[in-house]
């Protein structure tokens, strides 16, 4: 797994049961899943899949096949595995279980860039002036863990660095509708593209606002330029996240 930002391809499906082959003479994986990281290499890290299991990978396999998460700041990832108990390889994983897991060497396995949050006062200007446009939002975008997801389809420079954050004004926190509105914003810091580039992106949910909803869940909507008037934000996304989900796991 590339422990950086750097944008790559990635697969955008994330997996609930056994997403390969399960036969346990299979040389592929078993299991992948999106997950948020917690934990540290003394011990022991824990993922949070985002189907809601609890993995604990075996610290032999996490050197093994991340051997950059010591030391970085990576958050979110998507990894593949198998379950450390071989021959229940290939049964359906549930949501609030905890499951010991091996991590599998894979080209799927990498780190999933995150960003951050931040109220719109802070930064108005320039996040008005120089938020442009994204060439694509898929629209299945999903929230748990801490951190708001979307696939998205960017231009960029790869000889400059890009800048990204999900932000929020007032009229975005609908207390009264149990509703809150992020808005994307992409700054590509250049004049010319030489790409595109396809990633799922996180962002971090905003703590501060969970304590204004009565709900245990609540709509969330992402909005983001995706047409040439730059001025115009339109939506592109919306799910349902429970406001326990706001904040993401220590443990």
């Amino acid at each position: 797994m590339k422990i950086s930002t750097f944008l790559v391809a990635l697969a955008s499906v994330f997996t609930f049961t056994s997403c390969l082959n399960s036969d346990s003479e299979s040389s592929y994986p078993s299991y992948a899943s999106y997950v948020t990281i917690s934990g540290d290499d003394i011990f022991g890290y824990t993922f949070h899949a985002d189907f809601g299991a609890i993995l604990k990978p075996t610290s032999a396999s996490v050197t093994q096949v991340l051997p950059g998460l010591k030391g970085s700041n990576v958050k979110r990832a998507y990894v593949t595995f198998d379950l450390a108990s071989a021959t229940e390889n290939g049964k359906d994983l549930e949501a609030g279980k905890v499951y010991d897991i091996v991590l599998r060497e894979s080209l799927y396995n990498r780190s999933v860039p995150t960003f951050s949050t931040i109220p719109y006062t802070e930064y108005a200007d320039t996040l008005v002036t120089k938020n442009s446009k994204i060439n694509d939002v898929n629209k299945d975008i999903w929230a748990v863990n801490g951190y708001a997801n979307a696939q998205m389809t960017i231009s960029w420079d790869q000889y400059k660095q890009f800048y990204m954050n999900a932000y929020y004004t007032e009229e975005d926190v609908d207390a009264a509708n149990n509703k809150l509105t992020l808005n994307l914003y992409y700054n590509s810091n250049s004049d010319t593209h030489t790409g595109q580039a396809t990633s799922v992106f996180s962002f971090r949910l905003p703590e501060e606002v969970a304590f204004e909803y009565q709900a245990d869940s609540i709509t969330l909507t992402m909005k983001a330029i995706t047409g040439y008037d730059h001025s115009n934000l339109t939506e592109v996304g919306t799910c349902k996240v429970a406001v326990k989900d706001f904040f993401a796991p220590m443990y």
